[in-house]
């Protein structure tokens, strides 16, 4: 069984697991939450199975409010998603996700150093609707306007741009935990995280891309139906006024 630990000063604590030990300090990545924390081995302890519990109950009750919604028309052809995404557990969780609501996507997990070359490739062989680019990522809290101070922010940018470059008209939805949102906006993406630089869950880029596809190509996707299924509501997301991707079979 894998061992999960949290970070001893997390006033509330979420579920790491170890992916990496490099001498004293540890590779965390958030078992549902898509943060990266680089830590000594002294900051971390092992989750009890109550912490680790009580996160799942949480992460299954999201997954249930999200597949139970009933939006869909009927007789509707609903957007494409390409969902490229840094960690294959994240990835397999998110293409589950999208087959219950009856949504057609792509999934690509890729390191997200490489996203940008991997999207310029996948975009010769299909035309999505809607693009997801997320990941893992942090902020060390040395000054939020220095995408240095990031760990994979610039990483999303880069593959936003190769997208936009080649003039695709897709909605872009990019950013995982405490990335520089205000950066990623400007380099084309539709929605971001994070406008308070605070942690973002698995589903969160995914919920995005739903209630774009399901969304009518004349209206504007409603961003507070979309934060109904978001625990940070508006520190964790945002975006600027974007068309829908759905259309009535007539």
């Amino acid at each position: 069984m894998e061992e999960y630990v949290v970070l001893k000063q997390e006033k509330f604590p979420i579920i790491y697991r170890i992916v990496k030990e490099e001498h004293h300090q540890v590779v965390l990545y958030g078992k549902n939450y898509r943060t990266i924390r680089i830590v000594s081995k002294e900051d971390i302890r092992k989750a009890s199975m109550e912490e680790i519990e009580q996160e799942e109950k949480r992460n299954e009750q999201y997954y249930k409010n999200i597949i139970h919604r009933k939006e869909r028309k009927e007789k509707s052809l609903l957007g494409t998603i390409l969902h490229l995404d840094g960690d294959q557990e994240y990835l397999d969780r998110s293409m589950e996700l999208y087959k219950e609501v009856g949504i057609h996507a792509y999934g690509v997990c890729v390191h997200e150093e490489k996203m940008a070359e991997e999207v310029s490739k996948i975009l010769t062989q299909i035309i999505p609707d809607t693009i997801v680019i997320t990941g893992h990522d942090s902020y060390n809290g040395k000054g939020k306007s220095d995408l240095a101070n990031y760990t994979n922010t610039q990483n999303f940018i880069r593959a936003i741009l190769s997208i936009r470059k080649k003039g695709y008209d897709a909605r872009i939805v990019a950013g995982a935990c405490q990335s520089h949102f205000e950066a990623l906006i400007a380099n084309g993406a539709s929605f971001a995280s994070s406008p308070k630089r605070i942690n973002v869950h698995t589903f969160d880029p995914a919920v995005i891309a739903i209630q774009i596809s399901i969304t009518s190509f004349t209206e504007r996707v409603d961003m507070n139906k979309i934060l109904r299924f978001i625990d940070g509501g508006r520190d964790a997301y945002g975006g600027v006024e974007t068309l829908g991707k759905m259309k009535l079979i007539l």
